[in-house]
Order: C-alpha cells, then sequence, then structure tokens
C-alpha cells in the first residue's frame, strides 16, 4: 500500500458530513423572521399605547357623550295588554280548583237584532252638500202701510184730508153700524189687531217719608266725641339697622360651621352681594357675621361669602333651608 498503518494521521478526519442535512437551515430562517416580526409589533404596541397615555394625562379626563334619544320612553299601553276571556265561571276552575255553583236563574242573551229595509236609508252616506248660492241683492223695504186710494177722491189731495175726513162723525139718522166701512178703514183696523199694544207702565206714587219714633226722655243731639289732643298723635319708631359684624377666617377654628352664599372675583362683589340679601332675608341675617375668604384654584383668585353664627350643623341646614324658600341659594359647610 506504499504508507505503514503507524504513520497514518488520525486527526485529519472530522468524522462528519461536509453538506448540512437537507430542510434545517430553510426551518431556522422561518423562526427567526417570526420572532422579528412578533418583536417589532410588541415595541410598537407599547409605543402607541404609552403615547395614548400621556395624550390622555394631558387633555384630562374623557367625556363621555350621552345617547341620541329621550332617556325614558312612555309605553304605548301603560295598563299592559289585557288577557282575553276574562270573567268568566271556566276560570275559577284553575284559579280556586272547584267550579262556581251554578246561579239560580240562567238567562240567554237575546238575538242579535238585524237591520231591515227601513233602516237602510238612515245608515246610507249623506251625498256632499251643495255648494251655496250666491247671495242675491236684497230687494227695497216696502212700506209697512200701502197707500190705497180712496173711492172719490180726485187726484192732489193730500192724506191729511183723507183722514180727517174718515174721522168726522156720521150724519145724523145713520147708526154707525149701519154704515158701511172703506177699504182704507178695514185696513187700518186689520194693522190694528195684527199689532199688539204696547205695556202702559204702572203708575209708581211717591213714598211718603214717615218719621222715626221719637223716644221720650232720650238726648235731642247726639253728642260728639272729643278729638285727641296732638301731643297723644303717636309717631313712627324708625328701627335702626343692626351692626355689621365682619368675621376673619383666620381667627375661626377648623370645623366651625358656616354658610355659603356664593362665590364672586372680587371681594366688592360679594359685600354687593351680602348687602343684596340683607334686602331679602335680613331678618334671618341678625346675628350672623359675615365671612369673606379668599381661595385659589386654577390661577385664579376667588371669593368666598360666608355667614358664621350657627351651633351646629343642623342648626346650618335650617337656616340654609328658610333662605333657599325666599330665594337665595344656600350650602352649609364647615371650614377647612
Amino acid at each position: 500500500m506504499g504508507q505503514d498503518m503507524a504513520e497514518v494521521d488520525f486527526d485529519e478526519f472530522d468524522g462528519g458530513y461536509d453538506m448540512p442535512p437537507p430542510g434545517n437551515g430553510r426551518r431556522r430562517n422561518w423562526v427567526n423572521i417570526a420572532g422579528a416580526v412578533t418583536s417589532v409589533a410588541l415595541l410598537i404596541g407599547a409605543g402607541v399605547w404609552g403615547y395614548r397615555i400621556a395624550v390622555r394625562n394631558v387633555m384630562g379626563v374623557p367625556v363621555i357623550h350621552a345617547m341620541e334619544g329621550p332617556m325614558r320612553i312612555a309605553p304605548e299601553n301603560p295598563g299592559g295588554e289585557q288577557a282575553e276571556h276574562q270573567g268568566l265561571s271556566v276560570n275559577d276552575v284553575a284559579a280556586v280548583g272547584v267550579a262556581t255553583p251554578l246561579p239560580e236563574q240562567i238567562v240567554l242573551a237575546p238575538r242579535a237584532v238585524e237591520l231591515t229595509e227601513d233602516d237602510t236609508p238612515g245608515l246610507a252616506a249623506e251625498p256632499p252638500a251643495a255648494l251655496a248660492p250666491k247671495p242675491q241683492p236684497e230687494a227695497p223695504v216696502q212700506p209697512l202701510l200701502p197707500q190705497v186710494d180712496a173711492p172719490g177722491v180726485p187726484p192732489g189731495v193730500a192724506p191729511e184730508a183723507v183722514a180727517s175726513t174718515l174721522a168726522e162723525p156720521s150724519p145724523a139718522g145713520v147708526s154707525p153700524e149701519a154704515a158701511e166701512p172703506s177699504a182704507s178703514e178695514q185696513l187700518a183696523s186689520d194693522l190694528a189687531a195684527a199689532v199688539p199694544p204696547e205695556p202702559v207702565a204702572p203708575v209708581v206714587e211717591p213714598e211718603v217719608f214717615v218719621p222715626p219714633p221719637v223716644v221720650k226722655g232720650g238726648l235731642g243731639k247726639s253728642l260728639r266725641p272729643m278729638s285727641r289732643p296732638g301731643g297723644m298723635a303717636l309717631l313712627p319708631v324708625a328701627t335702626a339697622p343692626a351692626p355689621l359684624r365682619e368675621v376673619d377666617p383666620a381667627q375661626l377654628a377648623i370645623g366651625t360651621r358656616l354658610v355659603q352664599f356664593g362665590a364672586f372675583d372680587s371681594i366688592e362683589e360679594a359685600q354687593a352681594h351680602w348687602d343684596k340679601l340683607g334686602a331679602t332675608v335680613g331678618d334671618l341675617l341678625a346675628g350672623k357675621g359675615r365671612v369673606i375668604q379668599s381661595a385659589e384654584s386654577g390661577g385664579r383668585t376667588f371669593y368666598r361669602l360666608r355667614a358664621e353664627g350657627f351651633s351646629d350643623e343642623a342648626d346650618a341646614r335650617r337656616f340654609c333651608a328658610a333662605v333657599s324658600a325666599m330665594g337665595p341659594e344656600c350650602i352649609p359647610v364647615a371650614l377647612r
């Protein structure tokens, strides 16, 4: 063989294969890619979550908008649906367990009334009313007493002369019943019978003054009371307003019961509101001290108008109830 076994170097052999097994490298690449994508997604999600938290803290508490539409909707049938077949005797079997006893007298329902041919015209739909005719011009008013030409009266004679002639008495020897009435007399008598006579007002006799009876031994003239002397007249006494008691909030102990009427931008506005309260509920403010306490919120300074002089919380609540009943706002508070 040309080489001795003792000269062979066994370290030259790796003991492995020169080519890697098929399929292991491609799977490893996919695993690496999936891990990288997952890591990037986690980083992006953490960044977005942190940004949202930072923005929410800067912008403030999120506002929940109210839902559209009314908060409560009235039901269409407030009383609920009525069950059918109520008030029947068979319902007692399911409710009580025993059928109700039969009544002493059973009366059958009357037969249904049917319409006859005579009822049909009355139930038929009425035809539409015809259009109202146009108003016609009114005719000229005719006189109540028509002019009747008396027989034998020549034209040109005045009606007064005819009336005086008719009113003259009949000649002697001729009775009124025998004389035949003329057409004018007949028309006058008919009109007099048709027109009712006017009622005549009764004659009222004047009342006679009757003097009152005289009491024997009485006074002839009533005595007049004497007038009050001028010095005894009562003059209105003007009530002086109660002095204002200003209380320094720094001198009050923590937990002192107060009532607050509002917060104002300046001390002058708070003092003006106190004066307005004095005109409205002045009797309730008697004995109460005015407290104007300054406070600051959000870089803005305001002044709280309060009142002092209450024994406990119940006393402050009763005071606020009485003030609120008259209109102004009042809140019981404790000094902090």
